[in-house]
């Protein structure tokens, strides 16, 4: 019923390891950028609750 290969849509190979990169439905189009709007979003946060108290 279910393809077997749907496991491996976000495999990646790097020196010889397989790993799996993350979710494949993520709206980011770079782990990098992904990372940077975390990092971000953070930095926004701690801001708000230093300023706030």
């Amino acid at each position: 019923m279910s393809n077997p290969d749907s496991q491996d849509i976000d495999l990646q190979e790097e020196a010889g390891a397989k790993f799996h990169r993350g979710s494949a439905l993520s709206i980011f189009g770079s782990d990098r950028r992904e990372d940077l709007t975390a990092l971000i979003f953070a930095l926004l946060i701690a801001l708000y609750v230093y300023v706030t108290n």
